[in-house]
């Protein structure tokens, strides 16, 4: 029984990790690791064991400390036992205080003995502050301004460490004083979210003195001049630095918006964006330092690992359109004996150019039994003119109340036609959408034959103006080229695939999970419902349907922007750090490549381009198999990289619009 006892006042292996925030580990890390390769100009065997110790260990003791001495406040705090730090039991703080002391002595003790006076004093104030932070009688985290001071050390120091352990004495200071008004910000944007929890535990911080408001300013502040220090001192590369770390000013900005302490927890948020672009932005600054510093004296050779690289990624990607392709392609059709009856729902806003081939393409369907609901949601003279013109008994034209509070546009639409529906088979079409003559026939096949009760299908481009060709192209690259599609459909319910235009229900599976009120919020209810059927446990496929159906889309580049603003940030479920990654991704794999080719045989510089040119080659041939599949032109895939940087800065701007202001098709309510 006593050994029982002891082994429970144990911390476990998960428990031990969640309390070093494993997420973390880079912010210590990597700052030893630059400043110890850039003093020394190179790795040895004690950078290597302090990197080790900068990573696991020294985590363990600060956040270990911190996590002992806050537990009171850490059980009443919503963020704990996340990626955002662990919750271990008061029983097992004695144990876990003596495994932080006894994990971290060795290498402590070994660095003091193989380092020099300036690291030694360095040292030991790393081990100071980490301790002081949060354990008694210091507590310098209760003391405004103090706490922001004292964590934005937590990392700075051992930047300073690795310098002087590297047997430097020249600082460089501006880059120091740059990190250290960077660790200050972030500091206190995570006080921002602890505010009512620290108040209720009486834990006075930056944030609870300041309020949320005057803290957001604070914190933007100090990360718009990092930013302008890098540029300043670093010129001409510091540019390049300054946009990488410009993400960190433009996510506090993000959340101005909310602007009284009773807001504060919506910058839990804010946050959980900065944890993942610490992850983005440290790559892309590693990128940026290994080639300006080349420690291993790679020189040119570099062109040719790039090539390599490049080379590497064609192939693995030509195997994935393969994968892709094979998992989403349709299942034969079989002619159905009973044909059941479909109904077709669709909404427009705006003076549709090509609605009136689509309604065209529904009634003309060789399908018997179908009727179509159509609502005018902004009452266009053009539209409804067009659709009062078809006089056909299967065409009932809608008139939609105003949305209910909380409700889009969009989703209350969908939700009221629905309910107008009296089949239980259910077709949603975009209003640009274009069906084949056998679409309904193959769909009520589809829905017999493999038990369907949810259905995405993707329609083939007819991309037909130059900015269709060039911008809308892009997106069928990205899923089937860029996005391992058929994996996370399978395994991440979540971040399922699906396509807007055309998906086809059951109603009695949807009204099961909640009807569209479930994804009432959304702009893009049609993506929406898709992802929640997966995630309901809904039999749900996606299918490749260049076949039967085509998307006419946008023909002017203003339409199209508009079109791309209102739907890819929610596509990318408002998620910041993923729409930056793509970003970033997007710029390296499908734009550098031809850049740095095209600049590097302009210098008269050969040496690696051949590769460069191979990969540069396997890339447009992947994108040639994908026009072919998606029956694009081929103007979408020669001019790839114009139309690739288009959709990358029209991701951005999306982003902005939703984060920084109310889109304007989000306030109209009006119908």
């Amino acid at each position: 029984m006593k050994k029982e006892t002891t082994h429970k006042n144990r911390p476990n292996i998960k428990e031990v990790l969640a309390t070093s925030r494993p997420f973390s580990w880079l912010n210590t890390a990597v700052p030893f690791f630059v400043g110890f390769v850039i003093s020394f100009g190179g790795i040895n065997l004690a950078c290597i064991l302090a990197t080790a110790y900068f990573t696991f260990f020294y985590n363990y003791l600060m956040y270990g400390v911190n996590d002992i001495f806050d537990y009171e406040s850490d059980i009443k705090n919503p963020r704990k036992n996340s990626i955002e730090g662990g919750l271990v039991d008061k029983s097992k703080h004695k144990f876990m205080f003596y495994l932080i002391v006894f994990s971290n002595l060795p290498f402590v003790l070994y660095l003091l003995w193989s380092g020099n006076l300036q690291s030694n004093i360095t040292l030991i104030a790393i081990i100071f502050f980490a301790f002081s932070y949060s354990a008694k009688p210091f507590r310098f985290k209760e003391v405004p301004i103090l706490d922001s001071i004292n964590s934005s050390l937590h990392f700075v120091l051992p930047l300073v460490f690795g310098v002087f352990y590297a047997g430097s004495t020249a600082l460089p200071w501006p880059a120091v004083v740059a990190f250290f008004f960077w660790g200050a910000a972030s500091q206190a944007l995570g006080a921002i979210p602890d505010i009512k929890p620290d108040r209720a535990a009486n834990i006075n911080s930056i944030a609870t003195k300041l309020g949320a408001k005057f803290t957001n300013s604070y914190s933007l502040l100090l990360y718009t001049l990092c930013c302008i220090i890098v540029a300043v001192f670093y010129y001409p590369w510091g540019l390049l630095a300054a946009v990488i770390l410009a993400v960190y000013p433009l996510n506090v900005l993000f959340f101005r918006k909310y602007k009284s302490d009773a807001k504060s927890p919506e910058y839990q948020r804010a946050w959980k964006n900065f944890i993942w672009l610490n992850l983005i932005v440290g790559f892309w600054l590693s990128q940026l330092l290994l080639f300006i510093y080349d420690p291993f004296g790679l020189g040119l050779k570099r062109v040719g690992f790039f090539a390599g690289f490049l080379v590497t990624f064609g192939l693995a990607q030509l195997m994935l359109i393969v994968y892709n392709y094979q998992k989403f392609s349709r299942p034969k059709s079989k002619r159905l004996g009973d044909l059941p009856h479909i109904d077709i729902i669709m909404h427009s806003i705006g003076n549709k150019d090509n609605i009136a081939s689509t309604f065209l393409a529904l009634i003309g369907q060789n399908y018997p039994n179908f009727d179509i609901y159509y609502a005018n949601l902004d009452r266009n003279p053009s539209a409804q003119k067009i659709a009062e013109s078809y006089q056909d008994p299967r065409l009932h034209i809608i008139d939609i109340p105003k949305p209910e509070k909380g409700w889009s546009l969009q989703a209350w639409a969908s939700q009221r036609l629905l309910k107008k529906t009296k089949s239980n088979l259910v077709v949603l079409i975009g209003a640009d959408t274009l069906l084949l003559p056998n679409t309904l026939s193959v769909i009520a096949s589809m829905f017999d034959s493999k038990k369907l009760e949810f259905a995405s299908l993707l329609p083939a481009d007819q991309n037909k103006s130059f900015w269709q060709q060039l911008i809308m192209s892009q997106e069928h690259y990205f899923l089937f080229g860029l996005y391992p599609s058929a994996y996370i459909t399978n395994k991440k319910p979540l971040l399922a695939t699906a396509f807007s235009s055309l998906i086809a229900f059951r109603k009695s599976s949807i009204k099961k999970i909640g009807d569209f009120e479930i994804v009432k919020k959304s702009p893009l209810e049609d993506l929406d419902i898709a992802n929640k059927a997966k995630q309901n446990g809904l039999v749900s496929e996606f299918y490749s349907a260049s076949d039967l159906a085509v998307s006419q889309n946008r023909s002017e580049l203003g339409q199209l922007r508009e079109y791309n603003e209102q739907r890819l940030y929610p596509s990318l479920h408002f998620n910041m750090p993923a729409s930056i990654t793509i970003v970033s991704l997007g710029i390296f794999i499908t734009i550098f490549p031809v850049v740095l080719l095209c600049s590097l045989l302009l210098l008269g510089i050969y040496e690696g381009t051949l590769l460069l040119a191979i990969g540069c080659g396997i890339l447009l041939l992947n994108r040639f198999i994908i026009m072919s599949k998606s029956k694009q032109s081929i103007t979408s895939t020669l001019l790839y990289p114009i139309g690739s940087l288009i959709l990358i800065l029209e991701i951005f701007s999306s982003m902005l619009n939703y984060e920084m202001k109310k889109p304007r098709w989000e306030k109209r309510r009006e119908i």
